[in-house]
């Protein structure tokens, strides 16, 4: 890895911390080892103190929840990448879901969101969790890769053969055979993101000068329930934001909390001359409001409709809403939020 003298670095997965204390020795002016496992960082705790580098920071939590909005200049990562059913139990520090890339798809959609501009991410790919598909990932995320490799790497006796042969037969994984033993091959990918990348939700929320927090998803959200488990939020403090279509094609948006359930009848009493509310489709949500289904926010949208809001909204204290990005929420004060929609008409749209 290249350390560059008086960056800023986030060991993701410290593991025992090398990696930290390595990039720190090297010249990095902020180093960040976080870890999941709460054991482990008393490990990487002997480690800082035997080396002497009293001033990593140590953070334990899962993926980018705990570091919300800090940028970093390298981001570096060697995610668990083995396939691997249940049945296979294999250790988490190796056990990258079924195809291997558990971690790798939450790692590649939101590290973006955490580099600064021409900042780095680094991270070890193995051939057995489709290489291939990360790097056109990537590429059309806007990062420019280097890639240096392969490093290969005899299979353990632990790797589950028959499950990674049935990905390698279509076109999920690769590996190589000699003299009846299996090798895998991995690579170390640098990807460089030119400028800060922020959603269009985010972007907004920065010209208004309105704070909030980021909450990572693992998986990608499509309900409110799932979302508020994702984030490790009470869903009442989630925001459901629904759109409706009259007969006349004419649209609203509606927003209650994540715990409600809907009555469009009730919708009515709060605009003039509509009538037969209806579910709109998700084609348009994108077209009325610039949104995929799952990532839908209630502010800045691309067309100008009426905005009702249920009167419970105001009572609480905070709020989460998506953030345009289907693996990315964001909190933020509920008296910020109303004031993102100035318009809004207030009233009690739930059912009973």
């Amino acid at each position: 890895m290249d350390i560059y003298e008086g960056e800023t670095v986030l060991d993701l997965g410290a593991g025992t911390g090398i990696v930290a204390i390595t990039a720190k020795l090297l010249g990095a002016k902020e180093v960040v080892a976080l870890e999941l496992i709460y054991e482990v960082t008393e490990e990487i705790q002997t480690n800082i103190e035997y080396n002497e580098q009293s001033d990593i920071e140590v953070i334990i939590g899962d993926m980018f929840k705990p570091i919300s909005g800090r940028r970093f200049d390298h981001i570096i990562v060697n995610p668990p990448s083995i396939p691997s059913l249940p049945k296979h139990k294999l250790s988490p520090m190796y056990d990258g879901g079924s195809e291997g890339r558990l971690i790798h798809d939450v790692l590649q959609s939101l590290a973006m969101y955490y580099l600064t501009a021409n900042g780095r991410l680094t991270l070890v790919h193995g051939s057995l969790c489709n290489l291939d598909l990360s790097i056109a990932k990537l590429q059309k995320l806007g990062y420019k890769l280097k890639i240096i490799g392969p490093f290969e790497h005899e299979f353990r006796e632990w790797y589950p053969i028959e499950h990674i042969q049935e990905l390698a037969r279509q076109g999920k994984a690769k590996y190589t055979v000699r003299n009846g033993k299996y090798y895998e091959q991995r690579f170390i990918i640098t990807a460089t993101m030119e400028q800060e990348r922020t959603t269009c939700v985010m972007e907004y929320l920065d010209k208004q000068d309105i704070h909030y927090r980021m909450l990572s998803h693992a998986r990608e959200a499509k309900t409110c329930e799932l979302a508020a488990k994702e984030r490790g939020v009470p869903i009442d403090e989630m925001v459901k934001s629904i759109l409706l279509k009259d007969k006349k094609g004419r649209m609203v948006l509606v927003c209650l909390s994540g715990d409600g359930n809907l009555n469009p009848n009730k919708v009515k009493e709060y605009l003039e001359g509509y009538s037969r509310l209806s579910f709109a489709s998700a084609e348009d949500i994108m077209n009325v409001l610039g949104y995929e289904i799952g990532s839908v926010a209630p502010i800045d949208f691309k067309t100008k409709i009426p905005v009702v809001l249920d009167i419970e909204i105001k009572a609480k204290d905070k709020v989460n809403i998506s953030s345009g990005d289907p693996r990315l929420g964001l909190e933020l004060k509920t008296k910020d939020f109303i004031k993102c929609v100035p318009e809004a008409i207030f009233g009690d749209v739930k059912k009973a």
